[in-house]
């Protein structure tokens, strides 16, 4: 074996290690058909919309079909389509999100949110994102009952399972996975165990404590209310949780196509990487770079005759098959498109390049016909 082998199989050893260790933790959400029931709470699920008569219904259905019974607002922000039609139709209740001098100046669904959780009194508070679904009549106990296990105190918050259906929605897993992880929370090596961290589209708290924190007015000036949210509820001492949708909740996103894709991803980059813990960083890095030393081995094996082909293809095998199953824990994504990891790696980094762009150039990212600064 020569050296430049022995490089390249370490260097994919390495970046195998580092895989395991950044995601060595699961936070998978659970429910115990022997608590079924038991909750007394009041439960209000607030869902912020713009444009959702496509995505909404889904949500909604999936709200009527399960094991007990909650509040369902839609919160209608200046949409041009039947959103608040349908919602009414459904059984929610909906209201016009309207703006004046104070709140003009709020960026993203945060005032939706925030003035949603004005027009209830429930006790437990819920917010969705209109292109959630809950996969099965006791998803929402499920919920509920992991929140138990934290007093009913502090924010919870949930990445729902990645659906796809479309070709290019494949191209997201990369951007998926980097979500979660990311968080700081899913790695045995994290410095906190809880952090200060959130995930946007599905958040859970009691009123009291949204209250306390101020909630979604936290977020006025982000467009990634998540991390606010956490923050904020952080500083009050109240406990942040972090928890993956599979098996009770999942979402598909950007199905209105490639450009939608990019921007959105291109949005939630451009807020996100600099919260990672720089540890965890280095993990995610070193694990990246396996897609590219793998698959550069295998390429040259084929036209040097010093690099052992077999040996090379193992390697890439080992490296994919992780790929594959760290992928398979956040989104329904094709095992094909999985095994070519290299051009979703070629993906991420030039979304993540544009990324970088709006950061330290433009400050501002597009979103759903809006431009939203960045600070």
């Amino acid at each position: 074996m020569t050296k430049l082998e022995s490089l390249l199989h370490a260097s994919t050893g390495l970046s195998l290690v580092s895989g395991y260790l950044m995601y060595s933790r699961r936070h998978l959400l659970s429910f115990n058909k022997k608590h079924k029931g038991e909750t007394t709470q009041s439960i209000s699920v607030i869902i912020p919309a713009r444009n959702e008569e496509m995505r909404l219904p889904k949500l909604l259905k999936s709200l009527s079909r399960q094991s007990i019974r909650v509040e369902c607002i839609v919160m209608d922000d200046d949409s041009n389509d039947g959103t608040a039609e349908i919602a009414r139709e459904m059984g929610a209740k909906v209201y016009n999100v309207t703006y004046d001098n104070n709140s003009n100046t709020w960026v993203g669904k945060s005032y939706a949110c925030y003035l949603g959780a004005s027009y209830t009194a429930s006790e437990i508070l819920i917010f969705m994102d209109a292109d959630v679904e809950l996969n099965n009549k006791y998803a929402l106990e499920a919920i509920i009952q992991s929140y138990a296990r934290q007093q009913y105190r502090g924010l919870m918050s949930i990445q729902p399972y990645h659906v796809v259906h479309q070709p290019y929605e494949h191209l997201s897993a990369m951007f998926n996975l980097m979500t979660v992880v990311g968080t700081n929370s899913f790695s045995t090596l994290s410095k906190s165990k809880g952090g200060s961290l959130a995930f946007g589209p599905v958040t859970v708290m009691n009123k009291s404590d949204y209250i306390l924190t101020q909630g979604h007015k936290n977020a006025a000036s982000h467009i990634i209310e998540g991390f606010s949210l956490g923050k904020a509820f952080h500083r009050c001492h109240l406990p942040v949780t972090q928890f993956e949708g599979q098996g009770f909740v999942s979402f598909r996103m950007y199905e209105a196509g490639f450009k939608t894709m990019i921007e959105g991803w291109t949005k939630h980059l451009a807020v996100g990487v600099s919260s990672t813990q720089p540890h965890i960083m280095m993990l995610i890095i070193l694990w990246m770079m396996g897609s590219i030393t793998s698959f550069s081995g295998l390429i040259l094996s084929l036209f040097m005759k010093t690099l052992s082909f077999k040996r090379m293809a193992l390697s890439y095998s080992l490296y994919t098959l992780q790929f594959i199953r760290l992928h398979r824990r956040v989104g329904r994504f094709s095992i094909l498109f999985l095994a070519i990891n290299p051009i979703l790696f070629l993906v991420f980094v030039l979304i993540y390049i544009n990324s970088y762009r709006h950061i330290h150039y433009t400050k501002q990212v597009k979103w759903k016909g809006r431009q939203f600064s960045i600070k």
